[in-house]
C-alpha cells in the first residue's frame, strides 16, 4: 500500500497493559473528531488509534470507498499502529467496515482481536434506507453548494431533533465540509448498499451493540433487525434520549460503555504491570506476544470432556501438585490450572504419545480421577491428599503411578508457560525480538547480572 493511501492516524495514551488497544472509527461525513469529549473523559486509561476513513477527515486524500477497500485500508492500519490484542469500535458506516475486517480476523486465526463496539452500525447486508432518503443526501451534499454550511449543519443535527451543544454541532459540521465529496457519494449509492451478510456470517467473539432509542434509521429495531444475528456473543445497549450520533450526543454514556467494554476484556491480571509492559514492547515479537497473549486468557471451564465431579477432583488434586497460595491451602490459586488442563484434554492438545499402559489422554483422566473420587479426594485434608498421591508416585511402573506422571507434566507446562509465572520467576529469554521487530540480544552475561531492559523476579528468589 502506496503511503499516499494509508489511512491518518492518530495515537492516544498508553493505557493500563493487558487492556486492548481501541481502535475508533467515525460515521458517514465526519472524522475521528466525534470522539474528542468521550476522549476527554477517558483521560487517556487506555491506548487509542484513531482512523480517519477513505475521503474523510484528515484522510479525504486517500481513495478506495468500497467495503472491501476501506477494510485492507483499515486492516492496513492495525498491522502498522496496533502491536497486541484491539477492539475495533465502529460507527454507522465504519461499522460495516469493522464487521467484515473481524471476518476476515477470524478466518485467518488474528487472536488479537480481542471484541466488536458497533455503535449504531450500518449492518452487514444492504443498509434500510429508501430510495427517497438516498436521493435527499446525495442532493444534500453529493456535490458543492453556496449554503453548504447550512447544509452540514442540518446533516449533523438534523433540523435540532439531535441535542448537541453549540460548540460540537459547528466543529461537527466543519468536519462534514472537510470530506471527499465522491466519497459520500460512493457509500450512499454503492457501499451502503453492498451485502455482505453470508460472508460476515456469524462473528463468535464479544460484542456490543450501542444504539439511541430515537434513532430512526440504525436505532435498536432495525439493529435487532439486521445486526445482532450476526454476533454470537453480542449484546445491545440502548441509550435514552439519544439519536445516531452517540459520541457526541451522550459522551459520559459512551465514554463509560468503553470503558466498561474494553476492562472486561483485559487479560494479565494476575501478571504484574511490569511485566505486562515487557511483553507489550518491540523486544519481543509479534508472534511470540501473541502466544503469551492468549496463555494469559483463561480457558472456560464447563463439563464435557470430564464431569462436574472429575472436574471438582481434578481442581482439588491440582492445587496439591502445584501449590501456588502465598498464604496457605487454603487461598484461591494465582491461576486455574484446572482450566488450561482441561482445555488441552477438551482439544486433543497432547503431546504426540503416551505410556502404553494408559489409555487415550482423556481417558485416562476419567479413569484416574474416578479412582481418587471414590476415596473422597476433593473433601479430604491437605495431608490426606498428600499420603493418597504420594501413594501414587510410589506404585513404580503401574498405571496409576504413570498417570499421575502425566498430570504432573500437565500441570508444570500449564504453570511454567504463563506470563504469571515467568514474570514471578524474571524471565527475560522472551525478549530477542526478530519476526517484524528488530533482533536484539543481550550484552550482559555474567552470573547474577542484568540489563536494564530485563524484567526483575515480581518475588524474592528462593520463595
Amino acid at each position: 500500500m502506496r503511503t499516499e493511501d494509508r489511512l491518518a492516524a492518530k495515537l492516544r495514551g498508553t493505557g493500563k497493559a493487558g487492556v486492548p488497544t481501541l481502535v475508533l472509527m467515525h460515521f458517514l461525513g465526519g472524522s475521528t473528531r466525534e470522539w474528542d469529549e468521550v476522549l476527554a473523559l477517558l483521560r487517556d486509561q487506555f491506548r487509542i488509534v484513531l482512523l480517519d476513513m477513505p475521503g474523510f477527515g484528515d484522510s479525504g486524500g486517500v481513495t478506495g470507498y468500497s467495503v472491501a477497500e476501506m477494510a485492507d485500508a483499515l486492516e492496513a492500519a492495525v498491522r502498522e499502529h496496533v502491536k497486541g490484542r484491539y477492539i475495533l469500535v465502529g460507527h454507522s458506516m465504519s461499522g460495516k467496515v469493522a464487521m467484515v475486517t473481524a471476518r476476515r480476523a477470524l478466518d485467518r486465526a488474528d487472536k488479537r482481536l480481542a471484541g466488536l463496539l458497533l455503535v449504531a452500525p450500518s449492518p452487514p447486508c444492504p443498509e434500510p434506507m429508501s430510495d427517497d432518503k438516498r436521493s435527499m443526501m446525495i442532493g444534500l451534499l453529493g456535490e458543492r453548494h453556496e449554503d453548504d454550511r447550512r447544509r452540514a449543519r442540518q446533516y449533523i443535527t438534523k433540523s435540532e431533533l439531535r441535542d448537541i451543544p453549540p460548540e460540537i454541532e459547528e466543529r461537527a459540521s466543519m468536519e462534514v465540509l472537510r470530506m471527499n465529496r465522491t466519497a459520500w457519494t460512493a457509500w450512499v449509492t454503492k457501499g451502503s448498499r453492498e451485502d455482505w451478510a453470508e460472508f460476515v456470517g456469524v462473528l463468535d467473539l464479544p460484542a456490543l451493540v450501542v444504539a439511541g432509542d430515537k434513532d430512526n434509521s440504525l436505532g435498536p429495531e432495525q439493529q435487532a433487525s439486521f445486526t445482532m444475528h450476526h454476533l454470537s456473543q453480542g449484546k445491545m445497549r440502548v441509550v435514552p434520549n439519544c439519536s445516531h450520533l452517540v459520541p457526541m450526543e451522550c459522551p459520559p454514556v459512551m465514554a463509560a460503555l468503553l470503558k466498561e467494554f474494553a476492562e472486561k476484556l483485559a487479560i494479565g491480571a494476575n501478571v504484574p504491570e511490569e511485566y505486562l509492559r515487557f511483553i507489550a514492547s518491540d523486544r519481543v515479537s509479534p508472534r511470540t506476544r501473541e502466544v503469551l497473549e492468549a496463555r494469559m486468557q483463561t480457558p472456560e471451564v464447563a463439563a464435557g470432556v470430564l464431569s462436574e465431579q472429575q472436574i471438582a477432583t481434578l481442581h482439588a488434586m491440582l492445587a496439591r501438585v502445584v501449590p501456588q497460595g502465598e498464604a496457605g491451602p487454603e487461598e484461591e490459586p494465582v491461576l486455574n490450572l484446572t482450566a488450561y488442563v482441561l482445555d488441552r484434554l477438551t482439544h486433543g492438545k497432547g503431546d504426540g504419545w503416551r505410556y502404553d499402559v494408559l489409555p487415550a489422554d482423556a481417558q485416562a483422566y476419567r479413569e484416574g480421577l474416578d479412582r481418587l473420587a471414590s476415596q473422597g479426594f476433593a473433601s479430604r485434608d491437605v495431608a490426606a491428599q498428600d499420603a493418597i498421591l504420594n501413594g501414587l508416585a510410589a506404585q513404580k511402573g503401574s498405571a496409576d503411578a504413570r498417570w499421575f506422571e502425566e498430570v504432573r507434566a500437565d500441570a508444570a507446562v500449564a504453570y511454567m508457560a504463563h506470563p504469571a509465572t515467568l514474570a514471578r520467576i524474571g524471565y527475560s529469554g522472551i525478549g530477542v525480538g526478530g519476526a517484524h521487530t528488530p533482533h536484539q540480544g543481550y550484552i550482559t552475561i555474567g552470573p547474577n547480572q542484568r540489563e536494564d531492559w530485563e524484567p526483575l523476579p515480581a518475588v524474592e528468589t528462593g520463595s
